[in-house]
């Protein structure tokens, strides 16, 4: 991992966890203070936080963590369902042996880190997952069409999930081991098992934010 992949990934997670807001200013070298990285990686996951539509970066106001915006989840599922169907084909299709078992180191520790209600662990697999399957996949512009859509996908579930929702993770690991076996039939039927799964919690997550509106 690059020191800006790191940088990313940190950031990320920080805004994910509340730790950075929108309310607050930051900027490349109190980044760099909180990270203890030079200020280039730091400058350069900033952009991409910003591609990703994580971060607003203000002219002469500095840098401000964008308000997550719930109402847009589900335009981003209904988006997401299709890309991650080819994804997941694609990836069964092509993974290399050292890929696949991968694949399956990975749905071992979805299921345990969703059955011991690990949030973090589960964020970490999770991104773990995603660019594995990219990886396999093969595609820059599948993978630049949904790098903006998982960031937004993995911040509204994770601000909203307290501990680990166990039904979607063990029905994440699903796809994940099935393409590891290289079964491109049962990789896209659990893909779109898990991704309805995320989408009924996506609906339940709106009902509750709407009625306290």
């Amino acid at each position: 991992m690059t020191m800006a992949a790191e940088a990313y990934a940190r950031l990320e997670e920080m805004i994910i966890l509340g730790k950075l807001t929108p309310d607050v200013r930051l900027s490349e070298q109190m980044l760099a203070q909180i990270l203890g990285l030079g200020r280039t990686p730091i400058r350069e996951a900033l952009q991409k936080l910003r591609e990703n539509h994580l971060v607003d970066i203000l002219p002469r106001s500095g840098v401000f963590v964008t308000r997550v915006d719930f109402r847009s989840q589900l335009l981003v599922m209904e988006v997401r369902r299709e890309l991650e169907r080819l994804v997941a084909r694609r990836a069964a299709r092509r993974a290399s042996e050292a890929e696949r078992h991968r694949f399956l180191q990975l749905a071992e520790a979805m299921r345990e880190v969703g059955e011991n209600r690990d949030k973090l662990g589960l964020m970490k697999v999770d991104r773990q997952f995603k660019e594995l399957s990219l990886a396999a996949a093969a595609n820059k512009f599948l993978s630049a069409a949904l790098a903006p859509i998982h960031a937004h996908s993995r911040r509204f579930y994770f601000t909203h999930l307290e501990t680990t929702n166990v039904p979607i993770a063990l029905s994440h690991a699903e796809a994940i081991e099935a393409i590891g076996r290289g079964d491109e039939a049962l990789a896209v039927a659990a893909t779109e098992g898990f991704l309805e799964a995320m989408e009924a919690f996506t609906k339940a997550v709106i009902t509750a934010e709407l009625a306290d509106v």
